[in-house]
């Protein structure tokens, strides 16, 4: 049982009336610890609580439609962005650096996943929101104006953890408005009801953009729309949260008192609350083990002999050990509580999600590349292609939502859903290097890509709806952040796989098949597919540049089937999780246990009255 387990860590504001006073006794820890084994509730979770019980139809569909809104300009755009983020690092001459910049990013977005989630709990949804549509503003800011990979990768941090924030805080807020049962419907809808126009739409705009105009306004534009964009949603969210009775105080819930020095605030803030060790001790660890792999290859190749650079992933392995030692016995408010780690479903869940995304990263991060010079596809055209599995991905998660709602179970649409995934991978694998010199076509790509998301959306709506079916109200946020967390370390590993791989191959094949009189010629076409393009198809120039990124892909897709085909076997741990309108999670039966209902009523009757004189 984890150390959080078995209290509820809160105290009212002292105050001289009564009903305050009354408010004050219900969070007295004596007797709840010996009745009930009431995990710590965190300040925003009760927060959460009220602003659902305050909710009115009209700010429910004010909310909902500012919701749908903001994720569409999201969804623009990130799919307008991806058509020329290839020509943004061609123009630095560094276009196999994309696979740095992808583990950085994949890092930022696994270390915010757990920061999020701890600062909505601490002060709540709507401010995660703010902060998430800040950060990507400034992240777009930022790409617009860079000049070197350093700046792009600066760039990605920032959007990263803007739209990992995003993205967490949506389904978070999801879970406080909506039933069990209904939960897989509307946790889907937002992004898939917006992902069908933008995917070819943003794509279109993408490619309008370079024709006519430069990659730095098509950058810069959505650091003005997403702040724009955001205003129906956050602003209904801050007026209701505003309105709604708060049992509980940010300051109190961390054991704030008006006497304690600055210093002591920040620290149960930063140390306990947000877990600063653990924060650090994850993200050097992924750093020195993911970005030196990914940057190893042909134009580094003493780096697996020099001992600086054994030593970095020697040292990143010691971090992360050292991470799990700290978060399991030491750390108060951990980042994965234990009681988490020992669950069953979560576990394969996480697992799962890290194998599908370990192969959806391996393949897919010179996919476009690929694409375009191997298969002569434009940048619109290629970068569709690759954004079929999206689109499937989003319709087949409403189904599988639907057919979860009548059939109120999740474990069978897992089993659906991963072998079509493997099916899909299977096709690809054939479809990059078809021999004779020929790969797939638009129709035969998109056909494959379309398989793996319909099996994603059946297999990961269900899991997610079955972690958060397994665990108490409270650790809602958790989960769902450990998750979405478990996805992005797949991506991370599967990304600095694929630049090894890519860098270890690629340069090689071209000194291989390339004429004689163009071996000098490698490195550039190496570096960058606008140079690639630039010799025409059917000459020998090109059919030895075309051979060499198949033969690269191939081995990609090959990586991609394995860990996919893994999941096979880790689908089968999976709880069948039975969903219905009587069922509760933890907390909801803990809630109902005699005696405790009539305490947690006292002190949202206290805060209602607290309320009443704030605003009278």
């Amino acid at each position: 049982m984890a150390k959080q387990e078995g209290d509820i860590a809160i105290a009212m504001a002292p105050s001289n009336d009564q009903s305050s006073q009354a408010g004050h006794n219900v969070y007295q820890e004596e007797n709840l610890e010996k009745q009930s084994s009431i995990p710590s509730i965190q300040p925003g979770v009760y927060r959460a609580d009220a602003l659902r019980k305050s909710w009115t139809k009209q700010g429910l569909i004010i909310v909902f439609t500012g919701l749908f809104i903001c994720t569409l300009a999201i969804n623009f755009a990130d799919y307008t962005t991806t058509v020329y983020a290839p020509y943004t690092t061609s123009d630095f001459k560094q276009h196999s650096a994309m696979s740095a910049a992808r583990v950085v990013m994949n890092i930022a977005r696994i270390s915010a996943y757990p920061v999020v989630a701890k600062l909505g709990d601490v002060f709540g949804r709507a401010e995660m929101f703010i902060m998430s549509i800040v950060m990507s503003a400034v992240g777009y800011a930022i790409w617009a104006a860079c000049t070197n990979i350093k700046e792009y990768i600066v760039a990605g941090i920032f959007d990263a953890i803007g739209s990992t924030g995003f993205a967490l805080t949506q389904q978070i807020f999801v879970a406080d408005t909506t039933s069990l049962l209904n939960r897989g419907i509307w946790s889907t809808l937002p992004d898939s009801l917006t992902t069908v126009p933008t995917l070819y739409l943003g794509s279109i705009i993408g490619q309008s953009i370079l024709d006519h105009s430069t990659w730095r306004w098509g950058w810069g534009m959505w650091a003005i729309i997403l702040p724009v964009a955001s205003v129906p949603l956050i602003g209904t969210m801050l007026f209701y949260q505003r309105r709604a009775p708060s049992p509980i105080s940010v300051a109190e819930a961390l054991g704030w008192k008006t006497h304690d020095a600055w210093w002591k605030k920040m620290y149960r803030l930063i140390w306990i609350q947000l877990d600063l060790p653990g924060a650090i001790l994850l993200i050097a660890g992924l750093s020195l083990l993911l970005v030196p792999l990914s940057l190893t290859g042909s134009n580094n190749p003493g780096a697996w002999t020099n001992g600086s650079f054994i030593a970095m992933l020697v040292l990143g392995v010691v971090f992360i050990v050292a991470f799990l030692g700290w978060d399991t016995w030491f750390a108060q408010k951990p980042f994965v509580p234990y009681r988490m780690i020992k669950n069953r479903t979560v576990a394969a869940a996480c697992l799962l999600g890290a194998l599908d995304f370990f192969h959806y990263s391996v393949f897919s991060v010179f996919f476009t590349s690929y694409l375009q010079v191997a298969g002569d596809f434009s940048a619109g055209p290629a970068t569709r292609i690759d954004n079929s599995l999206r689109v499937a991905f989003q319709v087949a998660g409403i189904f599988a939502a639907f057919f979860m709602k009548y059939t109120k179970r999740s474990q069978i649409w897992v089993l659906v859903g991963v072998p079509l995934c493997v099916l899909g991978m299977g096709v690809l694998l054939y479809l990059v290097d078809m021999g004779d010199g020929r790969s797939g076509n638009e129709v035969s790509f998109i056909t494959a890509k379309s398989l793996i998301g319909v099996g994603r959306g059946f297999y990961q709506t269900a899991a997610q709806v079955s972690v958060q079916a397994v665990v108490s109200r409270q650790d809602v946020s958790v989960v769902t952040a450990v998750f979405f967390a478990s996805m992005s370390v797949g991506g991370a590993i599967g990304t600095s796989v694929a630049g090894a791989i890519w860098r270890n191959t690629l340069p090689n094949k071209l000194q291989k098949y390339l004429p004689d009189e163009l071996k000098d010629q490698a490195n550039a076409i190496f570096g960058s597919i606008v140079v690639a393009r630039k010799y025409a198809m059917g000459t020998e120039a090109r059919e030895a540049i075309n051979r060499s990124y198949r033969e690269s892909q191939r081995l990609l897709a090959i990586a991609g089937l394995v860990s996919l085909s893994l999941m096979l076997i880790v689908m089968l741990f999976l709880k069948n999780v039975k969903l219905g309108e009587d069922a509760m999670t933890e907390t909801e039966k803990i809630d109902q246990a005699p005696g405790v209902s009539e305490k947690k009523d006292q002190v949202y009757e206290v805060a209602e009255k607290r309320a009443e004189k704030t605003h009278s």
